[in-house]
C-alpha cells in the first residue's frame, strides 16, 4: 500500500460486481418493466414522471442497453415517426448497437463488414434522431445521442461542437453530453490534448458544487493515459488534480447521488487506482457497493482490485 494509510473498512456488498443500470438506480426498474411487458403508456408516464434532476440521457442508456426492445419500439407509440420519445429511445437503442457492431478494438483491427454494419446502423440513427432534435430541440437525451452519431460517423469538430452547445441549450451542465464531447475532442477523432483537457476543466469550473461534472476531468487524464501509459497519471499534478475534481463532485458536501452519480465514481476510483492512491480508489469503490460500470472497469484483470477490494471491506 502505497501511502501505508489503512484502507477504509466499510461495509460493501458481496459477490459479482453488478453492471445493470437497474442495480445502479433502482428507480429505473419500473421503466424496464412497462418495455419487458410492451406497455408504451407506462413508457410514457415514467419520463412524464422523472425528476428533473435525473438527466433522461441514464433512463434512455438502460433503454439501449435491452436486447431486442428496437423491435417494440418502431411501432411504439405509433411508430417513431409520432412520438419523439419512441424516436430518442429507439435511436439511442440503434447508437449502443452500431458501437456493438463495430467493437473496441482500434480501427486498423475493425474489419470492413465491421465497419459496414457500424455505419449503416449509425446513418438510421442519424436520421431518426434529426427528426426527433428538429421538433423537440429541448431533448438532451437525444443531442447527446448524436453527439456519439456525429463522432463515429466522422462528422467533424465543428459539427460535434454546434451539437454540444445544443446540448447546453437543452440542459444545464448536461452530464453525459460533457463525457462524450470529451472523447470528441481526443487527438483520435480530430482533437488534442489540450483541448481536451481545457473543455474538462471548463465542465468542472463552470458547474455548481457537489454536481458530477468535474468528472470530465478525470475523463480527460485517463485518455492521456491511454496514450501516453500509467505512469502519466502517477504523476503529482495529475493526481492533485484529480483529487480536488473528486473534492467538488461525488466528495463535496453538497453531493448528491444523482442518475450517474455511479458512472462518476466508477471514473473516478478508476482514475485514482491507475495514479497509486488506493486508498482513495478504495474509498470511492466502498461507496458503490457491488456497483460497476462498463468504462472504464471493463478489463478482466483490473476487476481483480475491484474483487478484491469487495472481499476486503466485507471481511471475507
Amino acid at each position: 500500500m502505497l501511502s501505508g494509510m489503512p484502507l477504509p473498512r466499510i461495509p460493501s456488498l458481496l459477490g459479482l460486481p453488478s453492471y445493470d443500470l437497474v442495480d445502479h438506480y433502482p428507480d429505473l426498474a419500473p421503466l424496464r418493466r412497462a418495455l419487458r411487458a410492451e406497455d408504451w403508456p407506462a413508457v410514457v408516464a415514467f419520463f412524464d414522471h422523472l425528476p428533473e434532476h435525473n438527466d433522461p440521457t441514464v433512463a434512455a442508456a438502460m433503454v439501449a442497453e435491452m436486447k431486442g426492445v428496437e423491435k417494440f419500439l418502431r411501432v411504439a407509440g405509433g411508430g417513431p415517426a409520432r412520438s419523439t420519445l419512441a424516436g430518442t429511445l429507439l435511436g439511442a437503442r440503434l447508437v449502443w448497437m452500431a458501437w456493438q457492431a463495430r467493437g473496441a478494438a482500434r480501427a486498423s483491427y475493425t474489419s470492413r463488414r465491421q465497419f459496414a454494419s457500424f455505419h449503416e446502423i449509425l446513418g438510421e440513427a442519424e436520421r431518426m434522431l434529426g427528426e426527433v432534435t428538429a421538433e423537440e430541440p429541448g431533448n438532451i437525451a437525444a443531442w447527446t445521442a448524436r453527439l456519439r452519431t456525429a463522432r463515429g460517423l466522422e462528422m467533424g469538430q465543428a459539427e460535434a461542437n454546434r451539437r454540444y452547445e445544443r446540448a447546453v441549450k437543452a440542459r444545464s451542465h448536461p452530464l453525459y453530453a460533457q463525457l462524450t464531447h470529451v472523447q470528441q475532442l481526443c487527438p483520435k477523432w480530430g482533437g488534442s490534448f489540450d483541448q481536451m483537457l481545457s473543455f474538462a476543466r471548463r465542465c468542472a469550473d463552470t458547474s455548481p458544487p457537489g454536481s458530477l461534472n468535474a468528472t470530465a476531468v478525470a475523463e480527460a487524464h485517463l485518455e492521456h493515459a491511454l496514450e501516453f501509459g500509467v505512469g502519466y497519471m502517477r504523476q503529482p499534478a495529475v493526481l492533485d488534480e484529480i483529487r480536488d475534481a473528486v473534492a467538488r463532485s461525488v466528495g463535496h458536501p453538497d453531493f448528491r447521488p444523482v442518475h450517474g452519480w455511479a458512472q462518476a465514481e466508477c471514473s473516478f476510483s478508476y482514475a485514482l487506482w491507475l495514479a497509486r492512491d488506493l486508498p482513495g480508489a478504495a474509498a470511492r469503490l466502498a461507496v458503490l457497493g457491488n456497483r460497476i460500470t462498463i468504462y472504464p472497469w471493463d478489463n478482466p484483470s483490473q476487476l481483480k482490485f475491484v474483487q478484491w477490494r469487495l472481499r476486503w471491506a466485507g471481511g471475507a
